[in-house]
């Protein structure tokens, strides 16, 4: 809304959506662009209609924060929650954002939404103040009015307030004055999601469903290995065939990767063309299989980072009555989204617009200017909605292809991956491997804990995040470390911390069991922070846990197990309950309970939840890249087993905590401890101790 219309329209500083601890690292690694110096940034207007409209820089690919940026606006300004509407992710309209990951939305972008929307409640109160003649503590809001003292006839409605002028209000330095906990109507109540209609009768888009006039889509031809190189191109016949507008061969460069693609009118038309194109490939040589990587982690391990220290481990493990060591390890696992990325591009009068399912528009945006040599300001990046994306659409090559392809053809061009493109040409969670030695005392209580964990890669964070123990000890000491990958690694939901809390949680389980103690008792004697114990004991609550030793002698296949956990300043505690039968291990239930601070939507939260808890499933039992000389072999769905609807546990989940705190991440914390509860489920059924993930490749058969 420009000065000369009408309307209120609220200013503030951009946001990195990231905590502040974690911002250097993000800084230093060359993925992530930078916070841009750029002015105030608009989040939120009121238009003369009434309606609000809120702006942010997030995106939306099925965790939920449109709905919870609505409510929290919504709360704030006394509105319904149908009079807010929400736009994410186009780097034209939203403020600037380094992008959709680490459980950052709501706590961050959030908080500064409730703070704009905090600010335009006391523009409007100003406003009625000057027409009503009354101070504006003789004022409300409800419904979307200001109402001065008890009489609702007298109010004006928000339209009514900004239609005769424009005004700019500025979120001010410090602290907000925001909507207390105990006045909540909105806010902590369950609310289904604002965008479930467009959702389930497909009228949702998504970026392989933007289809511009003049569309050409494009088939690009990959290389058939990680690393190969192409030799010699021959798309003579390919440019032939109907439909066929041009093939486009740009050789890598300085700074310009390789593209081959056939353009065409129709999908059809373009794949059937790339099939008939003769393209000689050599190929890396020497190429590692799955089978060689836990020697690669060993043998290339750098880069260790200390986490944790406090006494002396070497020292507090001789004066142990009992030690214990064993190592754990998780295979590289596929990010395996519902949707396989799309990205269109249009150039118009030397502008470019890309449609990209990206989880940061802003970065894709600044890569863009780069590469084409243009300001910012000219290129443009939207984010349609996003069918899934735990973390590996943060790289978005499809962006730059069709851009390019776009620049090439002079018409607008979609390039779209096929499922096994996704999984070939993706990145990984990295393989990782995790060695702990622990001693303890007469009494079974921790004096040494030694963790030593190797990711693969090069981004350290990834393998730092969950490595600390959060469990009492004088004698502590954790490091972590990069190595060698064969394969591309990248965020996945979570980063480390799944990985890092099956080792920890796994081997609490083995500490326990040698003590003879109960495993949910053990952990409360040496969990300090209380908010752990609030997580495990609702968790227990629920599933109606009741101490007792360890089994012995046979087992009758069905187990249960816990494990805790931390992650994004969110705890949570699982239990599950399994049945063993064969080589199958079939969850039957689950119990958690998160520590979230507020809980902007608990249905959101519980979403999350079980949302995770079902993709951990898939790592924790069966998923696992298959790959030999730079090819996965297991690139679709029929190979690669993630969970179906009949592995579907009955989830149960209990939200705990202060709402005076602040909220945390919800998006994530599923999925940290689920392989350890089951893995100690598993243990409990068969009494086969399984430190290798997936479970169900490792179980001897049972029954």
């Amino acid at each position: 809304m420009s000065a000369a219309g009408a309307g209120l329209d609220v200013y503030g500083d951009v946001t990195f959506g990231i905590p502040d601890r974690l911002r250097a690292s993000y800084r230093t690694t060359t993925y992530f662009n930078t916070a841009p110096d750029e002015p105030l940034q608009r989040w939120l207007t009121v238009g003369a209609d009434g309606r609000v409209r809120a702006f942010a820089g997030k995106v939306e690919y099925g965790q939920g924060v449109r709905s919870g940026f609505a409510m929290e606006v919504a709360a704030e300004l006394r509105l319904p929650l149908e009079a807010v509407e929400v736009t994410l992710g186009d780097t034209e309209l939203v403020p600037w954002d380094l992008g959709t990951f680490g459980s950052g939305s709501t706590a961050y972008v959030g908080l500064q939404l409730r703070r704009a929307a905090a600010t335009a409640r006391q523009a409007l109160l100003d406003l009625a103040a000057d027409r009503f003649d009354l101070p504006t503590s003789e004022l409300h809001l409800a419904d979307g009015r200001v109402v001065a003292g008890g009489d609702d006839a007298r109010s004006l409605g928000y339209g009514e307030l900004v239609s005769d002028a424009y005004r700019r209000a500025e979120i001010p330095e410090g602290e907000v004055e925001l909507t207390a906990p105990g006045e909540f109507t909105v806010l902590g109540a369950e609310r289904g999601r604002v965008d479930a209609m467009e959702r389930v009768t497909g009228a949702a888009v998504y970026s392989r469903d933007v289809l511009l006039p003049g569309l050409l889509h494009a088939a690009v031809i990959r290389p058939p290995s990680l690393g190969a190189e192409l030799t010699a191109l021959d798309a003579g016949v390919a440019a032939q065939l109907p439909g066929v507008v041009r093939v486009v061969h740009e050789p890598a460069g300085p700074g310009r990767p390789l593209l081959a693609a056939v353009l065409a009118e129709s999908d059809e038309q373009a794949l059937r063309a790339a099939d008939v194109v003769q393209a000689r490939w050599e190929e890396r040589p020497g190429q590692p299989s799955r089978w060689d990587v836990p020697g690669i982690l060993l043998d290339s391990a750098r880069d260790t980072m200390l986490m944790q220290e406090s006494g002396d481990v070497e020292a507090g493990l001789e004066a142990s009555v009992r030690t214990l060591e064993a190592t754990y390890y998780a295979p590289y696992i596929s990010i395996a989204p519902m949707e396989p990325r799309a990205a269109t591009a249009r150039w118009e009068d030397g502008r470019l617009t890309v449609w990209a399912g990206t989880q940061r528009p802003f970065g894709i945006r600044s890569e863009l200017a780069s590469y084409f040599e243009l300001p910012e300001a000219q290129v443009r990046v939207i984010a349609p909605e996003i069918g899934g994306g735990f973390g590996g659409k943060s790289i978005y090559p499809l962006a730059l292809e069709a851009a390019r392809l776009a620049r090439a053809a002079e018409r607008p061009v979609r390039v779209a991956f096929s499922r096994t493109e996704e999984t070939q040409h993706s990145t990984f969670r990295p393989a990782a491997l995790v060695s702990i030695r622990s001693g303890v005392d007469a009494e079974g209580r921790l004096v040494a804990w030694g963790y030593e964990a190797i990711h693969a890669g090069e981004r350290a964070l990834i393998g730092r995040r969950g490595s600390e123990s959060p469990y009492a000890a004088p004698h502590q000491r954790t490091v972590v470390s990069s190595a060698d990958s064969p394969l591309p690694v990248g965020s996945y939901r979570s980063l480390g911390a799944a990985v890092n809390h099956f080792a920890r949680e796994s081997h609490v389980d083995e500490i326990a069991a040698a003590a003879g103690a109960d495993p949910v008792e053990w952990r409360r004697r040496h969990l300090e922070d209380r908010r752990y114990h609030g997580v495990l004991d609702e968790a227990v609550r629920r599933f109606r846990w009741s101490p007792a030793a360890p089994a012995s002698g046979a087992r009758d296949g069905r187990g249960r197990g816990v494990a805790v956990g931390i992650d994004v300043g969110s705890y949570v505690a699982l239990c599950v309950d399994v049945e063993v039968r064969g080589q199958e291990v079939r969850v039957e239930r689950v119990s958690a309970a998160i520590d979230c601070g507020l809980a902007v939507n608990p249905d959101g939260v519980i979403n999350q939840m079980e949302g995770g808890i079902l993709q951990g499933l898939g790592g924790t039992l069966t998923e696992a890249v298959e790959f030999e000389r730079g090819v996965v072999l297991n690139p679709g769905f029929a190979r690669y087993r993630v969970p179906r609807i009949h592995n579907t546990p009955r989830v149960d989940v209990g939200i705990v905590g202060d709402p005076q705190l602040r909220s945390t991440g919800a998006g994530e914390l599923g999925i940290v401890p689920i392989a350890a509860a089951v893995a100690n489920a598993v243990y409990d059924a068969t009494g086969q101790r399984i430190r290798e993930l997936p479970l169900q490749r490792q179980l001897e058969a049972v029954g």
